[in-house]
């Protein structure tokens, strides 16, 4: 029953990025200060680290314990959509930033202490833990590792600015609560 209705509930919630108009946001986008537009750029360079980890590697490491055919359609539907949400972020970046902000928050992002420490510990348990931790893995990663990330576009939304960025934020939000929920009940 839990398969069928979160696989119902996933298929509803179908989306890709292609459809939100991310463009229309470089106006509130020009007008942040340099300091707002940083901040921005390491948060999505932290969320694209997480997602990218979680579509690539958590999901596959989830995958050894799955029992039915449903349950791996449902785990193929995760998959996917965390790399639709990597993607996300990927649109973002090249929207808002230039190729050289780009690179530069990615080397932020790929030499930041704290993020790899985080990414690291999560990723030694995916490739070594139990069943049961890399479950707990997951739900934590798909809840507060990535919702602590989510402040910063909802902030800016709530100022009634980068609409179109927040909208994203609330589908890959709408997505991580049914992911994790589903990883948890499992």
């Amino acid at each position: 029953v839990i398969d069928k209705s979160t696989w119902e509930k996933l298929t509803e919630q179908f989306w890709l990025d292609t459809r939100i108009p991310l463009s229309n946001d470089l106006d509130d986008w020009r007008k942040l200060s340099n300091k707002e537009k940083d901040l921005v750029g390491k948060v999505f360079g932290g969320l694209t680290l997480l997602d990218t980890m979680q579509s690539e590697t958590g999901v596959q490491a989830l995958r050894a314990d799955i029992r039915t055919p449903h349950e791996e359609a449902v785990f193929n539907n995760i998959q996917f959509m965390e790399s639709v949400h990597a993607k996300s972020y990927s649109s973002i970046f090249s929207t808002l930033n230039t190729k050289a902000e780009i690179e530069e928050i990615f080397e932020w992002t790929n030499t930041n202490p704290y993020l790899q420490k985080k990414a690291e510990i999560v990723n030694e348990i995916y490739l070594n833990g139990s069943p049961l931790e890399k479950k707990v893995a997951s739900v934590f990663l798909e809840t507060f590792l990535f919702y602590s990330g989510f402040f910063t576009p909802l902030y800016y939304l709530g100022n009634n600015k980068l609409a179109n960025v927040a909208e994203i934020i609330k589908l890959i939000i709408r997505d991580e609560s049914v992911h994790g929920t589903y990883i948890g009940y499992k």
